[in-house]
């Protein structure tokens, strides 16, 4: 038996999220005031969410409960992203 090595489109979409969700986390974290706290604070809550939501998306995941965990896990992630594009539009129009 062989095992497909390619990326399916479910994995795409959970990484272009977390690869944007860190993008815009970078930034933020680069444009505040108090960069460690803002970096830190956002890591412990990202790695709390995506940790509870990726355990139920692998191992919690019977009777084709796998695509609900799979929507609130990027719905979670995009939620967090929109909040923290939010903050970063106010710091970058607060600072002209």
């Amino acid at each position: 038996q062989t095992q497909n090595k390619n990326m399916n489109e479910d994995e795409i979409i959970l990484l272009f999220s977390f690869i944007a969700y860190w993008a815009v986390l970078l930034f933020l974290t680069f444009k505040s005031e108090n960069k460690p706290r803002v970096g830190l604070i956002n890591l412990f809550i990202h790695i709390a969410y995506s940790s509870y939501f990726l355990y139920g998306l692998f191992y919690r995941s019977q009777g084709g409960t796998a695509l609900v965990w799979f929507l609130y896990l990027l719905f979670i992630i995009w939620t967090h992203f929109l909040i923290n594009i939010g903050q970063l539009i106010y710091r970058i129009i607060k600072r002209k």
